[in-house]
């Protein structure tokens, strides 16, 4: 596999493969088994077969004589017919450099790859108004296919706005806990009989888990299949996606990330404990036809509802519908048939509205946080759909006695059990990127005291496989009543932050620089970010570096915020025997290494 820039200025990944009889190999077959099998990143644009690889003559392979792919169809172009689809054509002849585009062409096999279509996809949410994922080019990578989602996103957007102003009223600055009744989301007939059907199982031996592709979602997956095994019983996973098929390579795909391993484990336990369905909690029916719902509806014993739209730019109206109104799905059927406990992960952000003190894991979040202010700050959005959703599980509690446990967790960290594990987008891995590759970092991320010297920090992290572990067993204790974790790492005085993280990475044997002027270090890791290699920028802190004008950046003073209560949380973790020591984790150096380690194996340091 090699980049080559057919169009200047524009580098795309091609492979090349050889059959040794012909018709044997089918490169679009090919393709997919590497898009199922490598990071997005790694996925080729296109794929050459070839008799044999053209060789110099010191045996070497001839890269120059390698032959230029041939990107799209000329035999089957058909004319865009819409002024959507003209826009989409448009915009993908431009982002690629080809002179024509048809309706039914891939975008990858024009010759796009997963670094292009970060700009396709800025493109047409500009061009159309939308907020459409990059998953959705991979799903719908032609330009009618393309148009359809688009067509789909503003029709549901069209319904959801309508439903939030019915909540919230039109362009509210301010909503409150007293907007989000059930009655607003929940047919009536279901809420009178949620009061008389009858009460939760003792022990859930069908359990649905919606989120289960991303980060945290995966190693809940995990732990909930290794408790199905030993109970004989079955995880349900709603993933978003065209078919059922589909929707279970799709969650393989997830664990298929650099440990094979942790895929073995987890086709051991899915043989015969697995159940993928391909759906969205943010559509009616959670995008199941009625039978499959009702079916649910009559088997699931517990819920646990992991999915959600984290982007921290994006403003509470725009994750409503997924966020918010998805949850009410949820509750709905959880108030369907027979009641089911809910397991709620929620956030840390949905303190940031709250008095510290007032923050607690015994409050009703009605009481310490009745209202919201909705802005453009960063992670109001989120932050205030994690309320909301927290608030409509105690109107389903207060309504007939939903059992509920709710998880507001921190920052997750890296899992120390299996390699090749990260959350690309998370800052720690864009930090620790960065820095390693870079090869510089400051003496202090924060500002010195008045000697000159660090002051100690602390940050709120928790790996990922005690977190999944945390969540799956209390929230598997919960059959009645309401309970409320902070899922966070309470250590504020043990002074590990992110100067220890280097000082750790040092003490390894990589070479880091320290730099003393923070803004020195801030033009050098600018200067050093944009020499690395296109995969390695869409990973690190280069876009956030962008924003900022190094010529007058000072260091940050030191975060001063406690860490709200654990004690509950704490207590139920020693109770319970949760994770190797039984207690909540501090953040130690083999975590921070296994970063650069997961890094080298991704190929991105």
């Amino acid at each position: 596999m090699i980049a080559r820039e057919d169009t200047p200025g524009v580098k795309r990944l091609v492979g090349y493969v050889t059959e040794s009889v012909a018709g044997m190999v089918d490169s679009v077959v090919v393709r997919e088994e590497l898009g199922r099998r490598l990071p997005s990143y790694m996925v080729p644009a296109a794929v050459v077969v070839m008799d044999v690889l053209p060789l110099t003559v010191n045996g070497k392979l001839d890269v120059r004589a390698l032959p230029a792919p041939e990107y799209g169809d000329a035999q089957r172009y058909r004319a865009p017919q819409s002024a959507a689809e003209e826009i989409l054509a448009g915009i993908f002849a431009q982002v690629l450099g080809v002179e024509r585009v048809g309706v039914d062409d891939s975008f990858f096999d024009l010759g796009g790859d997963s670094l292009s279509v970060m700009r396709v996809l800025a493109a047409v949410n500009n061009a159309f108004g939308t907020n459409l994922a990059v998953r959705t080019v991979f799903d719908a990578p032609s330009v009618s296919g393309l148009n359809e989602q688009v067509q789909n996103y503003t029709s549901a957007q069209e319904a959801v706005s309508e439903l939030y102003a019915a909540v919230h009223g039109r362009g509210a600055t301010e909503v409150h806990a007293g907007d989000l009744t059930l009655d607003k989301f929940i047919d009536a007939e279901t809420l009178a009989g949620a009061t008389t059907v009858p009460g939760p199982v003792t022990e859930a031996r069908t359990v649905l888990l919606t989120g289960a592709t991303g980060f945290l979602g995966r190693y809940l997956a995990l732990e909930w299949l290794e408790r199905m095994e030993r109970a004989g019983g079955k995880l349900v996973c709603l993933v978003r996606a065209k078919s059922d098929e589909d929707a279970r390579q799709r969650l393989e795909k997830t664990f298929d990330s650099g440990d094979a391993q942790l895929l073995r484990h987890f086709q051991e336990l899915a043989a015969d404990h697995l159940e993928v369905l391909a759906g969205d909690k943010g559509q009616a029916n959670m995008g199941v036809d009625q039978q499959t719902w009702q079916r649910l509806a009559e088997t699931v014993d517990l819920i646990v509802d992991s999915a959600a739209h984290v982007n921290g730019f994006l403003p509470y109206s725009e994750v409503f519908a997924s966020n918010v109104v998805g949850t009410a799905e949820l509750i709905r059927l959880a108030l369907t048939t027979r009641l089911k406990p809910f397991t709620y992960v929620s956030t840390a952000d949905v303190g940031r509205q709250i008095e510290p003190a007032s923050f607690t894991e015994d409050a009703d979040i009605r009481s310490i946080s009745p209202t919201r202010v909705v802005d453009n700050s960063p992670t109001n959005g989120y932050g205030n759909s994690k309320w909301a959703g927290e608030v409509l599980l105690r109107e389903a509690n207060d309504l007939c006695g939903l059992p509920v446990a709710v998880f507001r967790s921190g920052m997750i960290l890296a899992d120390t059990t299996y390699t090749g594990q990260l959350h690309m987008s998370d800052m720690v891995t864009r930090t620790v990127l960065s820095v390693v590759a870079t090869g510089v970092a400051p003496t202090s991320f924060f500002q010195l005291d008045d000697a000159g010297n660090r002051q100690p920090t602390h940050f709120n992290g928790l790996p990922v496989e005690f977190v999944a572990e945390a969540i799956t067993t209390l929230g598997a204790q919960v059959t009645d009543g309401f309970e409320t974790y902070h899922v966070m790492n309470p250590h504020d005085d043990d002074g590990i932050g992110p100067d220890q993280y280097v000082d750790w990475v040092i003490e390894a044997g990589y070479p880091i620089e320290r730099v003393d002027d923070f803004g020195e270090w801030f033009q050098r890791l600018e200067t050093g970010l944009r020499a690395l290699t296109e995969p390695q920028r869409q990973n690190s802190l280069l876009e956030m570096v962008l924003q900022r004008d190094s010529n007058e950046l000072k260091a940050p003073p030191p975060p001063r915020e406690r860490t709200p209560s654990t004690d509950r949380f704490r207590a139920a973790v020693q109770q319970a025997q949760i994770g190797p020591t039984n207690d909540i984790p501090h953040v130690t150096a083999p975590i921070i290494i296994q970063y650069i380690t997961n890094l080298q194996q991704l190929g991105l340091l």
